[in-house]
């Protein structure tokens, strides 16, 4: 088990990821982060004072978080500036209009490894050049499932997660939600898609130079294949990659004829309208390709969407 999944994820969301290598290096792993010192800081590489202990109160807050040795009796709480942290270092967020919470990025290619090693199994072929800070690719629907089974029970065993609570993928609703999108009556994903009008970045297209991870011939972004999933901004819940790098499963069926699950946010091979905030994709849930990742969410039994 990877030791600094968590001071990573912290690192990165303080815009600190560059000193990752000076704390390894340093021998420090995720369990000693509540017992870091200024002075710790001031030898690992951060000079300013104010940064330190910006850091620290960081460092702190999550070691704090994680010390927990009895299930929450609720859902855990997190804002879009603290956001909650699952064992493995997957940062959670809430939803607008949902007692649910989402991963603030796509599932990473580094979270999919402790996955696949842990219950020796093949890692997926990514097929191009990627990173452990890239979102996998080449999963399917089920492959979706099976991974939020194995973290639920890996949660629950370190006494982090309640019975009544599971991790799953996100719902077509739920997804909407995140993106900003007002009510929509249609009974189905299908019915849905590209109903409402507009992109997350605004009523016009194409999309901006630095807004996501589209496909080349576009020419607003840098990327040949995926990108690291915090390689562009946040949106206001501070949720990454909601438009563009992979295209992310959803929990529901796309019509009525079930042979089919519903995906969003299009992907970094993708143009026109499939990219706008409403549509919607659909594949077999066994279905794999290059630009298919996932999202998760944390959720409890009693929540309907």
């Amino acid at each position: 088990m990877n030791t600094t999944l968590q001071l990573e994820t912290i690192l990165r969301l303080e815009k600190n990821a560059h000193l990752l290598e000076n704390f390894v290096r340093a021998g420090f792993t995720d369990s000693e982060l509540g017992k870091l010192t200024d002075a710790d800081l001031l030898q690992i590489g951060v000079p300013k004072i104010g940064d330190r202990r910006r850091l620290l109160a960081a460092l702190a807050e999550r070691a704090h978080a994680c010390e927990a040795i009895e299930p929450p009796p609720q859902m855990p709480t997190a804002t879009a500036e603290f956001p909650h942290f699952s064992r493995i270092g997957l940062p959670f967020v809430p939803i607008p209009g949902f007692k649910t919470l989402a991963c603030i990025w796509p599932l990473r290619v580094c979270d999919y490894r402790l996955y696949c090693e842990d219950r020796g199994i093949p890692f997926p072929d990514q097929q191009n050049p990627t990173g452990d800070t890239h979102p996998v690719v080449n999963v399917s629907w089920r492959d979706g499932i099976e991974f939020c089974l194995w973290l639920t029970l890996e949660e629950r065993a370190a006494g982090l997660m309640a019975e009544d609570q599971f991790f799953r993928l996100l719902t077509d609703l739920e997804w909407s939600a995140a993106l900003g999108l007002p009510n929509e009556p249609e009974s189905n994903p299908a019915a849905r898609s590209k109903k409402i009008p507009g992109y997350p970045w605004g009523p016009s297209y194409p999309p901006p130079a630095g807004f996501g991870n589209f496909d080349q011939s576009l020419n607003v972004d840098s990327h040949a294949f995926t990108s690291p999933v915090d390689a562009f901004p946040p949106n206001e819940l501070g949720m990454y990659d909601l438009n563009g790098n992979v295209w992310e499963w959803c929990m529901d069926n796309y019509n009525t004829s079930l042979k089919y699950h519903t995906m969003r946010g299009g992907s970094w091979d993708i143009v026109g309208t499939a990219l706008m905030s409403s549509a919607r994709n659909a594949n077999s849930p066994d279905g794999t390709g290059a630009s298919m990742g996932l999202r998760i969410a944390w959720s409890r039994q009693d929540f309907t969407s």
